[in-house]
């Protein structure tokens, strides 16, 4: 990859785009100049982003920049975009997502030697740069057109993104994916026999090593600590099934839950019992350095995904991941990617039915009453993670792909 540049297009921010930086990183060791280009939303984050690119050592910038009321005329063109989109069916490059004519403009001007996309604007702007001859790769994170419940999904130009999908799949220099069954039902709904690579959503393992000088969460003495995370705090997570099941438990147990509930307090105090919110704690969202410490402070790592679209189903998010990597137990929900994680998980964990608060409550409650079993998962997370399911395993696969589409025909 010496000597080579390769651009990564995102959506919005580098520092809420984990699966990038892993992907930015390897690039970076393995050679080649990376650059990366996506959108600013928020200034805390933003700031974050620059750390971040400055410690990888990549060159980021965003194309479009909407903090604190800045770029009136992008922020109005995309509204009349959606509105054009759902009032009369139009469908605009804006329409794609923020920034999709500046990430093209700025592609063009980059003139990379592979360009890599990650969002369903990055999937407009990979179809138009095919066009010209470009070499392309397109990080399936999610099964863009089959992605986030019914009832949001009229907001977006599913039929056109799944056209895109498909045509990518057929054209483009490289594809990913982050679980086997994503990439098989990726390649069957496209008609193609290539499967797009498997790049699972793993982390570092090596990381371990610095985590355990990093700041701690508090855990009472005694108690065994289930924790779950995520950027939000909401409905259609899992936490519904989560609350009912804590009202089914007995002896000594916390529960931690990290993310953010701006929106949802009236949700949170309607779904979580106050007999028992004495017991469950909200924490703050960190940022990616401080999350593996704060994870390996609990016990039980709770991975309650709930395949309401087959995005949902086939992919296998990276929390799953973090709580091996963390050293938890894992008790998962039993969607097609979770499955395939777990089936190469040996002791570490229990797989159940989503939306089962009995069978959930059963799996928590083992752990609770089991010491020697818990402490048997706890050390087996640690195994497969290591083994398995580090970065570091997976890493030489990704850039090989990548370096593959340097070199096709």
């Amino acid at each position: 990859m010496i000597d080579k540049k390769v651009l990564i297009l995102i959506g919005g921010h580098l520092a809420t785009a984990p699966r990038v930086q892993k992907e930015a990183a390897a690039l970076k060791k393995a050679g080649a100049t990376v650059i990366v280009r996506g959108t600013w939303r928020d200034s805390a984050l933003a700031a974050e982003d620059v750390a971040l690119a400055n410690s990888i050592g990549v060159d980021f910038s965003a194309v479009v920049d909407i903090r604190q009321g800045k770029n009136f005329s992008v922020r109005l063109r995309q509204k009349i975009a959606s509105l054009l989109f759902s009032k009369l069916g139009w469908v605009t490059p804006r329409v794609f997502g923020l920034g999709a004519p500046e990430l093209l403009k700025e592609a063009k001007r980059i003139k990379a030697d592979v360009t890599m996309v990650h969002s369903e604007a990055g999937l407009w702007v990979a179809s138009k740069l095919l066009g010209k001859g470009y070499r392309i790769g397109v990080d399936f994170e999610d099964w863009f057109s089959q992605d986030l419940p019914e009832r949001d999904r009229k907001f977006r130009p599913v039929h056109k993104i799944q056209q895109l999908e498909r045509h990518l799949l057929r054209k483009a220099d490289c594809c990913l994916a982050t679980t086997l069954a994503m990439s098989e039902a990726l390649a069957k709904d496209a008609g193609v026999t290539r499967l797009p690579t498997v790049i699972p959503n793993c982390f570092p393992f090596s990381e371990r090593e610095h985590a355990v000088l990093g700041e701690r969460d508090s855990k009472l003495k005694g108690v065994v600590s289930f924790y779950w995370f995520s950027q939000t705090i909401g409905p259609d997570r899992g936490l519904e099934t989560l609350a009912q099941a804590l009202l089914l438990l007995e002896g000594h147990w916390q529960l931690i839950i990290r993310g953010n509930l701006r929106g949802y307090g009236d949700w949170y105090a309607r779904t979580f019992s106050s007999a028992i919110r004495t017991r469950v704690h909200l924490a703050t969202v960190v940022t990616n350095n401080e999350l593996l410490a704060r994870t390996m402070s609990h016990d039980v790592g709770l991975a309650l995904e709930i395949p309401y679209c087959i995005s949902r189903d086939v992919t296998a998010t990276n929390k799953i991941f973090e709580y091996l990597r963390g050293g938890l137990a894992v008790i998962a929900t039993n969607t097609k990617g979770q499955v395939e994680v777990m089936s190469r998980c040996g002791e570490a964990g229990i797989t159940i039915s989503e939306n089962s608060p009995a069978e959930l409550a059963k799996a928590m409650q083992v752990y609770i009453s089991q010491s020697e079993l818990l402490e048997l998962s706890k050390r087996e997370a640690v195994t497969v993670a290591r083994q398995i399911w580090s970065w570091e395993n997976h890493e030489k696969s990704l850039v090989g792909a990548i370096y593959a589409a340097l070199n096709a025909n």
